[in-house]
């Protein structure tokens, strides 16, 4: 935790910096301008550092805290029945001569309440189906860091330029019921990008990706008087049940590689392309004295994006089209224990896919903003996005199939409230609706009266492919700190409710605020 620390300190004091630069920015830093910047930061959002000068940023830094509050009976098993966050955000970024960088930092304390079915890892939902879990409810104290930055050189020769981006996230994780769970996890990124201009209004980037993950687990016991049952999860119900004394450790342990390709039209009409693919493999050992093979995971990821905008004029036009899709092979392992005078340790005998995960997502959305200076006066959208699992275990088997459609629709309108100080006030309304087309959970295993069976996997089943109708309502009030300063104060809130009727499910709500300052 020293090292966090004084990487933590450090980022404040760049940070810091950065806002000395940026108050001499010349532009309102209201929370309508900066939106409205993000949502023209396309080669931000395509993660190619090298074309963020493409993007028109202005120098701005920001620096928040804020709390959010969630619960209700609508979630997955693993989900918290209820908790709290508390937030502290800043980000900016600044031009140094021709040169553009940017940097961000963020800590997160999640109080995570009641829990059910995971007594090893801090985010069940990341892509790792091999973990232990208990069947006691139980809170988790999670705490989140994460820190980035990004420099973007001037463009060379009137052709090429470039970019280096990295990103390390920090987290530790307590299970505070028997079983216990002490969890830490990291993870460094890396992320070189090249930008080359063969004609003044078209770009073509191209970025590669490295990252190295690692999360540590420590499982024991407080009250050794009493036997409690556990499962080694293997996927979709299968999984291997003990009891008794525990004392375990779990080393997930991985690698990323990708790489990414952008091409960008600036004219009347913006045009942006791009595609992303990335391999990830994850291996899970158990025991850090005598390691043992547990199992491993291959993610293979595509992700392509196409959004044509104009942004000329009183109207601003965006139009996304995306889709995802990851299929993931879960790989066992059959291994032995050298009880021999030579004492190897474990040794794997066998290796074998076991299981596949595949998700798809493809999406649309169209926004419609009314310009008003760097800002806007007021915006619609409305989406439509389809998604479908496929998860299978081979033998015996077993699938998780859904088809889910969500419609969304919303809009935010900026309001003028007085010119001293430049106030505002942000309103906006978000619905939506989620349909569910098909699905099923079929186990044909040994145990289907199994609760990892009947109590996690059907019940995730029916989370997943249940309906529900959402509503949203953000505000966001701005003023300027004095009125010869273009340092904006800010207060937000929004809330959310999801009510639904499958499957004996009722609600689900969130509910967050948040102040702080634009430079």
């Amino acid at each position: 935790m020293n090292i966090i620390y004084k990487i933590s300190v450090a980022l404040f004091l760049m940070l810091g910096t950065q806002l000395a630069f940026a108050q001499e920015n010349d532009v309102l830093n209201t929370p309508a301008t900066l939106e409205r910047q993000e949502q023209n930061s396309f080669w931000k959002k395509a993660k190619n550092p090298a074309g963020l000068q493409l993007d028109r940023p202005f120098e701005y830094s920001q620096l928040s805290v804020g709390i959010e509050n969630y619960g209700g009976d609508f979630r997955r098993p693993q989900q918290g029945k209820s908790g709290n966050r508390q937030l502290v955000q800043t980000e900016g970024n600044l031009f140094l001569g021709d040169y553009y960088l940017s940097g961000a930092f963020s800590y997160t304390r999640d109080n995570i309440k009641q829990a059910e079915f995971n007594a090893s890892i801090i985010d069940p939902f990341r892509g790792m189906p091999y973990m232990v879990a208990d069947l006691n409810p139980s809170d988790w104290n999670n705490q989140y860091y994460d820190m980035q930055f990004s420099i973007a050189t001037p463009t060379f020769n009137e052709r090429w330029s470039f970019g280096l981006a990295a990103n390390y996230k920090v987290s530790s994780g307590a299970k505070q019921r028997d079983l216990r769970a002490e969890n830490y996890y990291y993870t460094i990124a890396i992320t070189p990008g090249l930008v080359y201009t063969p004609a003044t209004n078209h770009h073509i980037g191209l970025n590669l990706a490295y990252s190295n993950v690692k999360e540590q687990s420590s499982i024991s016991k407080m009250n050794t008087d009493i036997d409690q049952v556990y499962y080694e999860l293997l996927g979709l119900g299968t999984a291997v049940s003990n009891s008794g004394t525990i004392n375990r450790e779990n080393n997930y342990e991985g690698d990323v590689r990708g790489a990414g390709i952008q091409y960008n039209f600036q004219g009347k009409v913006n045009v942006f392309l791009s595609a992303d693919y990335s391999e990830e493999a994850e291996d899970l050992q158990v025991s850090f004295s005598t390691p043992r093979d547990g199992a491993s995971v291959l993610r293979k990821i595509w992700n392509t994006k196409l959004t044509l905008s104009t942004s000329g004029g009183k109207l601003s036009h965006f139009v996304d089209l995306n889709y995802y899709n990851r299929n993931m092979d879960g790989i066992q392992y059959v291994t032995q224990r050298d009880n021999s005078s030579a004492q190897l340790g474990w040794q794997t005998l066998f290796k074998s896919i076991r299981s596949t995960y595949s998700s798809q997502n493809a999406g649309f959305q169209y926004h419609l903003l009314m310009n008003r200076g760097a800002a806007y006066s007021w915006k619609i959208n409305t989406g439509l996005s389809y998604e479908r699992l496929n998860d299978v275990y081979i033998l015996p088997n077993s699938v998780k199939q859904i088809e889910n459609l969500l419609f969304t629709i919303g809009g935010k309108k900026n309001f003028m409230l007085s010119d001293k100080k430049s106030q505002h006030l942000l309103v906006g309304a978000e619905l939506g609706y989620k349909e569910n087309l098909s699905g099923g959970y079929h186990y044909n295993g040994v145990n289907p009266e199994s609760p990892v069976v009947t109590g996690l996997e059907q019940t995730d089943f029916n989370y997943l492919s249940a309906k529900y109708f959402s509503v949203a309502v953000p505000f966001i009030y701005s003023r300027k700190i004095k009125e010869d300063s273009k340092n904006t104060f800010f207060a937000k809130a929004r809330v959310q409710y999801l009510s639904t009727n499958s499957f004996n499910y009722k609600e689900r709500y969130l509910s967050s605020f948040s102040a702080g300052v634009n430079f």
